[in-house]
């Protein structure tokens, strides 16, 4: 055997033991958050997998943790998805898995801070995730799934998706492309078996408002009420997904299926704009930062 074929042999060798007697999910933003709990619940449920997020230390934990507790195969691959070449990377990877049967479009971000004091490059990397990751690797999937004539596909969307908000424009934005891009792939995928979901969920106790991006959020401000826990929002999004009669968008909980309701409603632009009352007016203080100044 060659150096090149040894070679190769050592990079595939994952692909031979990912999906032999398991279906395979693939599941980004893997490390914490939805993602840690889809992978949780997936293995649970017997699926081999395969962990993407940009922390390979914490992918290994969490690889360990998970196969000592069901006894699955998982993979953790490092990949930021806002660099081009690891996308490219990710989408090969995914085209070499034959078992595929669930892919998971969970990673992303956010900030809280006025579209003026955000850096543009920001702003161009959120699109890179949220809708250009989103769109590729939804593709790579999908090629395998509809082939097969079996699988499901979760893109992780928001309720923010159906409406807008001060110091959240871009993130509205890029979520209502992730939720009408699902929308339109479910009546795709349909005739070849194939699910496809948008999950919409709202606030979620996970790491998301914790970034440094986020760092403007008062978690504290936000009442109680409206927060639910990652193991819900993912339970509630699997068996939504695996209905015979799925249905394009995943709402957890009645209360966000009701605030969905009021936020098609004539006066929703009125509702919305009172609930950012508060925060606008304490922004008109602020000074706008100088372009050398964004975040």
């Amino acid at each position: 055997m060659d150096t090149a074929s040894a070679n190769d042999e050592t990079i595939l060798g994952n692909d031979s033991l990912l999906g032999r007697d398991r279906p395979v999910a693939v599941i980004t933003g893997a490390s914490s958050g939805l993602g840690e709990e889809y992978a949780w619940q997936l293995a649970a449920a017997g699926y081999d997998l395969l962990l993407v997020a940009r922390r390979e230390t914490v992918l290994q934990k969490l690889q360990a943790a998970i196969e000592a507790t069901y006894g699955i195969r998982s993979e953790p691959f490092r990949c930021n998805l806002a660099i081009p070449s690891d996308l490219a990377r990710l989408e090969e990877r995914i085209a070499r898995i034959a078992a595929l049967e669930f892919m998971v479009n969970n990673a992303g971000f956010g900030f809280d801070s006025a579209f003026p004091n955000v850096d543009i490059e920001q702003q161009c990397t959120m699109v890179q995730v949220h809708c250009i990751a989103t769109l590729r690797l939804s593709q790579a999937a999908l090629r395998i799934m509809c082939a097969r004539r079996k699988g499901y596909l979760i893109n992780v969307s928001s309720i923010a998706a159906m409406t807008f908000g001060t110091s959240v424009a871009q993130y509205c934005a890029t979520k209502a492309y992730v939720l009408s891009l699902s929308r339109s792939l479910w009546g795709d995928a349909k005739p070849y078996g194939v699910n496809v979901q948008a999950l919409c969920p709202g606030f979620v106790h996970t790491g998301f408002h914790a970034t440094e991006t986020m760092k403007g959020f008062d978690k504290s401000k936000m009442p109680g009420f409206l927060w639910l826990t990652s193991r819900y929002v993912v339970r509630k999004s699997l068996a939504a997904v695996r209905k015979k009669n799925c249905r394009d968008v995943s709402i957890p909980s009645l209360r966000y299926k009701l605030l969905a309701l009021l936020f098609r409603m004539p006066f929703s632009s009125i509702l919305i704009r009172a609930l950012y009352a508060k925060r606008d007016a304490a922004r008109k203080s602020e000074t706008p930062l100088a372009p050398e100044q964004t975040v």
